[in-house]
C-alpha cells in the first residue's frame, strides 16, 4: 500500500454508497436464485419422470412465451441444466475471489 497516496473522502463515500446499493441488489439476487432453484427442482422431477416421456410422445399443445422453447423439446431442459451449472460455477468463482482476498 502506498503510504503517500491521498484519498478523496467524498468520492469514496459515493463509492461506498454505490457498493452498498449493489450489495443489496446481490442479496435480492440470492433470494431469486433460491426461488429459481425451487422451480428447477420441480422441472427436474418432471423431466426425469415417465410423464415427460408420455407428454413428449403425445406432443400436447403448449403455449410458450415468445422467444421461449417448449419444455417438451428434447434439448430445452437439458440446455437449461447446463446454463444453470455454468452460472453456478461463475458465482462460485466470484465468491472465491472475495474469500481469497
Amino acid at each position: 500500500m502506498d503510504k503517500n497516496k491521498t484519498f478523496d473522502a467524498q468520492f469514496l463515500q459515493q463509492q461506498f454508497e454505490q457498493w452498498h446499493q449493489l450489495h443489496q441488489q446481490l442479496e435480492k439476487a440470492q433470494e431469486q436464485w433460491q426461488a429459481a432453484e425451487k422451480l428447477w427442482q420441480e422441472l427436474q422431477e418432471y423431466y426425469q419422470s415417465e410423464q415427460w416421456l408420455i407428454d413428449y410422445e403425445n406432443s400436447p399443445e403448449l403455449t410458450c412465451r415468445e422467444g421461449e422453447y417448449s419444455i417438451l423439446a428434447q434439448d430445452t431442459l437439458w440446455n437449461a441444466m447446463e446454463e444453470r451449472r455454468q452460472q453456478a460455477i461463475t458465482w462460485m468463482k466470484l465468491g472465491l475471489k472475495v474469500v481469497e482476498q
